[in-house]
């Protein structure tokens, strides 16, 4: 029973689901500095999903990484102040004019 429990947190931790208003949004997988992220672009927003394990991942260390490979996949800047979430999920407001 625990192998099964543990194999079942190990696959949804793996998971990259995006939010209900990412989906059908084309997935580009980045690395950054070592930080694995699934970026997700849909319209003037970006999703970034941590992929790999991290051991105690701070947001001071995630957020600039996320902000960066957001940045590099939709060739748009991040608005200041948009960029909001935890360290496994961040979603930010692009300026792409």
């Amino acid at each position: 029973m625990k192998k099964t429990v543990l194999l079942l947190i190990l696959l949804l931790a793996a998971c990259d689901s995006p939010a209900p208003a990412m989906m059908g949004a084309d997935a580009t997988r980045v690395t950054i500095d070592g930080v694995d992220f699934t970026i997700r672009i849909r319209g003037d927003r970006a999703e970034a999903i941590r992929t790999n394990m991290m051991p105690n991942p701070s947001i001071g260390s995630i957020y600039p990484r996320a902000l960066q490979a957001m940045e590099g996949v939709s060739d748009c800047s991040v608005i200041e102040g948009s960029l909001r979430g935890d360290v496994a999920v961040m979603r930010a407001d692009l300026d792409c004019g």
